[in-house]
């Protein structure tokens, strides 16, 4: 633990909230701390923050094995793979507006999760884990993701619009009955 005392951490706390380069997170963080120290339940501490207890918890321990610095944002460690490169998604965006799906030689009838995801393997060779992140892609196409409406096939046309058409005059004759 760095700090000795809890007057110590007190003033180390407030000395912190006056610096101007802490970000709002890291406001939040040494806050939670703060009041903590003067006191406050970790319950009454979230309902205060709307912040998780468990949260509040891991910046109480950070704070203890790190003082200050242990509640600062800490920089991604590991920058985001991205599978395409700009150049690429930038060749899908033209290939996708300007084409439909069977042009690819692919069954669908409109651009879907599938279908984007098997031009991209035969296009790059290349393929991203979750669902998500072809859908992004899509938007970033310029298409809104949508799911699918299923039309059911054993519907009869002629059928429905004749019932239509016994039901109305049934209607006007004032013959049809509904019970419950």
């Amino acid at each position: 633990m760095i700090t000795k005392t809890i007057d110590q951490s007190i003033r180390i706390l407030k000395k912190a909230l006056l610096s101007s380069d802490t970000t709002r997170q890291e406001y939040v963080r040494i806050q939670a701390v703060l009041l903590k120290c003067k006191g406050y339940s970790h319950k009454e501490i979230g309902d205060i923050t709307q912040k998780s207890k468990d949260a509040i918890k891991e910046w109480i321990t950070a704070f203890n094995q790190l003082g200050v610095d242990g509640l600062k944002t800490q920089p991604v460690k590991k920058p985001r793979h991205y599978v395409l490169t700009n150049e690429q998604k930038d060749k899908i965006k033209q290939l996708i507006t300007k084409n439909n799906p069977q042009h690819f030689k692919l069954t669908d009838e409109f651009w879907s999760v599938d279908a984007l995801k098997k031009l991209v393997k035969n296009e790059f060779n290349v393929g991203y884990k979750s669902r998500k992140a072809y859908i992004d892609l899509l938007k970033c196409c310029g298409f809104s993701y949508q799911k699918v409406e299923f039309k059911d096939s054993r519907a009869n046309e002629d059928y429905k619009k004749d019932m239509k058409l016994r039901l109305e005059k049934k209607l006007k004759k004032g013959v049809l009955r509904m019970y419950w």
